[in-house]
């Protein structure tokens, strides 16, 4: 395909990397690797005339490529970027900025390249923070999971008196008054240490049906043959391997 029109290299200088210059002699080889210098120097120093051309053209020029030729020449492009950025000591980053500020600007005034504003230029810093808050978010813990945990302390904060309460029944003291403070809270207090047990144990049995018990019912009803499976590995082919698993998630 690249031999067909006019391109970076010519189709005897392709012959010859590929054959290593075995054919050439020594003058032979220094001239053509010359050549070929000259040819690339050229043509990278050209992309200053395509990082803004118009996406109508890039899309047109490969358009009778198909993938599993363009995706291996993309690659390969980047590494050989990667290559002349590394062998000439530039930082990464350092292009990453540079490559968005004239993304930037060349989004702003010219017209056809909105390819422009999809590219995802992130330093390596960036994409940490980025990987770091999306991390953050993911088991950041969730509106229920907040309100369990509120209900489940209210639970406990109004168990304990009505603990303290009992305790102080059974040992060898004066009976505390019914009509005290005391005794006439009991009752509220049995209410709210129910309702918050109640509350967050009905949260966290949603939350297992809704993440636990509903995909496995799917997946047995999609794919039985395979949880069988799975579940004939775990639990009789390796059944120390579960157990040593399931201890280490604990």
């Amino acid at each position: 395909m690249a031999g067909k029109s006019a391109s970076l290299l010519t189709q005897t200088q392709r012959t010859r990397i590929q054959n290593d210059f075995d054919d050439l002699t020594e003058d032979e080889t220094r001239r053509d690797q010359q050549r070929i210098r000259d040819r690339l120097r050229s043509g990278i120093l050209d992309f200053h005339l395509l990082a803004d051309y118009p996406d109508r053209q890039f899309t047109v020029a490969f358009d009778d490529v198909p993938d599993d030729e363009l995706r291996p020449a993309l690659a390969d492009s980047y590494i050989v970027i990667e290559r002349i950025r590394e062998l000439h000591g530039y930082d990464r980053d350092a292009l990453i900025k540079e490559a968005r500020i004239r993304t930037n600007d060349a989004s702003e005034t010219t017209a056809g390249v909105s390819s422009l504003d999809r590219l995802d230029l992130q330093t390596a810093a960036e994409i940490r923070r980025q990987t770091e808050a999306d991390v953050e978010e993911r088991f950041e813990a969730g509106r229920w999971d907040i309100r369990a945990r509120r209900l489940g302390k209210l639970g406990a904060l109004a168990f304990l008196p009505i603990a303290l309460y009992l305790l102080y029944a059974v040992l060898p003291m004066p009976s505390l008054p019914a009509s005290s403070l005391m005794g006439r809270l009991i009752g509220p207090l049995w209410i709210l240490g129910f309702g918050g047990f109640f509350g967050w144990a009905l949260i966290m049995t949603a939350k297992a049906v809704k993440y636990e018990l509903l995909p496995t019912v799917e997946k047995l009803v999609n794919h039985p043959d395979k949880v069988v499976r799975e579940v004939f590995e775990k639990l009789i082919k390796n059944p120390k391997e579960t157990v040593r698993e399931s201890w280490n998630e604990l």
